[in-house]
């Protein structure tokens, strides 16, 4: 019963906040879902392509994160109208991470459409190069090699695709989700003079905010030997709408953040056993 108050307390949470851009009509097509739309004081703007005022919407929202007002980039899953634009956010925001949480398609539907190639293939003025990918028994790493037709520079992305997380619903393994966030961590922390990471499932807000919220919340256990879960979604609710959809899911964090807490205390145990 406690949850769902909590949760009903988040209802609202910057629901206020006006999405003028996201609902203009030149923009509706570009939006996955009607309803999942980008507050205007915190999303993403890209630059305008040749003057065109309409070029520069992308659904997707700045999140702060423990200690970085824009850590992450929380967004929808990329559709034939917006993938270039997608591209586009992945250059000009000095992306090395993105992190996929949803396969692109679960009981006949569509949720994501594959937007990168197996090859090579060119989306607007970047081209893009799939140079490994590497399967594992919960997600599939990838690495990218990405060319600007205006820039000589050649930069590298790394593409970390979480594949057992059904859409509106939770991971079967805690450990599994754990150690998922904890290798992103590491990639975040090495690549820290770049630009945000990236991550999406299909609308950008449920298993999206599910994760953020479990980043976040080990980083201050770690910093701080606490976690308040509720406070870091109300301040995800503020920058985009929805953040952690469900009360499964919210409840999901704080199994994952005792798991991590076991872990530990197991490796403690091991450390100091006879």
């Amino acid at each position: 019963m406690f949850i769902f108050l909590l949760l009903h307390e988040l209802k609202e949470v910057g629901n206020s906040h006006p999405k003028i851009e996201a609902e203009l009509p030149v923009n509706a097509l570009k939006n996955r879902y009607p309803h999942i739309l980008p507050y205007d004081h915190s999303r993403v703007k890209l630059t305008l392509m040749n003057g065109d005022l309409n070029s520069g919407y992308i659904n997707a929202n700045y999140i702060a994160g423990f200690n970085r007002a824009t850590e992450y980039i929380a967004t929808q899953a990329p559709t034939p109208l917006s993938v270039h634009d997608f591209w586009r956010m992945i250059w000009e925001q000095k992306v090395k991470n993105i992190v996929m949480l949803t396969v692109c398609e679960e009981k006949g539907k569509i949720l994501c459409d594959q937007y990168w190639p197996s090859g090579s293939a060119s989306y607007g003025p970047i081209t893009v190069c799939c140079i490994k990918e590497l399967p594992g028994k919960d997600w599939i790493t990838r690495h990218f090699k990405l060319n600007h037709v205006a820039d000589s520079q050649v930069r590298h992305v790394s593409h970390l695709h979480y594949t057992r997380w059904p859409d509106s619903g939770i991971p079967e393994s805690p450990a599994s989700l754990v150690n998922f966030v904890l290798m992103i961590r590491k990639k975040v922390e090495a690549a820290k003079y770049c630009g945000p990471t990236v991550l999406h499932c299909s609308a950008g807000v449920g298993r999206t905010g599910t994760l953020i919220a479990l980043d976040v919340a080990l980083q201050q256990m770690r910093a701080e030997s606490c976690v308040d879960v509720f406070s870091t979604v109300y301040q995800m609710r503020l920058s985009r709408y929805l953040m952690v959809q469900t009360v499964e899911q919210y409840i999901f964090v704080h199994r994952c953040i005792l798991e991590k807490i076991m872990q530990e205390k197991e490796y403690s145990n091991h450390k100091c056993g006879p």
